[in-house]
């Protein structure tokens, strides 16, 4: 071998172990230097909610938001204009209360507070549609006892002429029938669960979806 090329190969074989003395001296912290690492690419965002662009998804998001106890999500889907209506039945005349802060609710329960609200409604992935929402007709068998020829979470076009003659005899709380007639009458669909028979009326106002009456009395229970 020729002396000019031995010593090249012996230059080599040095720098090499060179290196890797270098290397092996560095502290973990010099071997994590930010031009020595290769970039991890960033955790993508979390979804953002989708808008409630159907009846059946503003539905879910504000039973999300009931079940979660968060008032600012829940009065979010309260009109301004019409405010949010809550009929019940404590006695032998209906109770119908307009609302435009769920926290100003009492409700005819033991527990009055709105959010007690959150344990009587049906597990529902998303509301079942149907061409007309079936109606109690109190001789059904255990587990349906209101009789509902279909059960579960439904959703179907709403029936405000239904309620007409409720406003003339029952008691009125924060607001007037012709109020409460005007908001009902701007009601598009309704979504029930046969479970308690509770209905909840959904008006398209504004751009977005409003609950504009809560339904909460329960059938056959006369």
């Amino acid at each position: 071998m020729k002396p000019c090329a031995a010593a090249g190969l012996l230059g080599l074989l040095l720098g090499a172990c060179h290196a890797r003395d270098e290397s092996a001296a560095k502290s973990p912290a010099e071997l994590d230097a930010p031009g020595e690492v290769i970039k991890e690419k960033p955790l993508p965002a979390a979804p953002a909610l989708q808008a409630d662009t159907s009846a059946a998804g503003a539905f879910l998001h504000w039973a999300d938001a009931v079940r979660r106890a968060d008032t600012a999500a829940v009065n979010g889907f309260i009109s301004p204009a019409h405010g949010l209506w809550v009929l019940e039945q404590p006695g032998a005349l209906p109770l119908l209360t307009r609302v435009a802060d769920v926290r100003r609710l009492r409700r005819s329960q033991p527990q009055p507070s709105f959010f007690t609200l959150a344990a009587e409604l049906m597990p529902c992935l998303r509301p079942t549609a149907v061409d007309t929402l079936p109606t109690a007709t109190c001789d059904g068998r255990p587990g349906n006892e209101a009789g509902f020829a279909r059960t579960g979470c439904l959703l179907g076009p709403a029936k405000g002429a239904a309620l007409g003659s409720i406003w003339d005899h029952a008691t009125l709380r924060g607001g007037t029938a012709a109020q409460g007639r005007a908001a009902v009458a701007t009601s598009r669909y309704a979504v029930l669960q046969t479970d308690s028979g509770y209905r909840f009326y959904w008006a398209r106002l504004d751009g977005r979806w409003r609950l504009v009456l809560l339904d909460l009395r329960v059938p056959c229970s006369a």
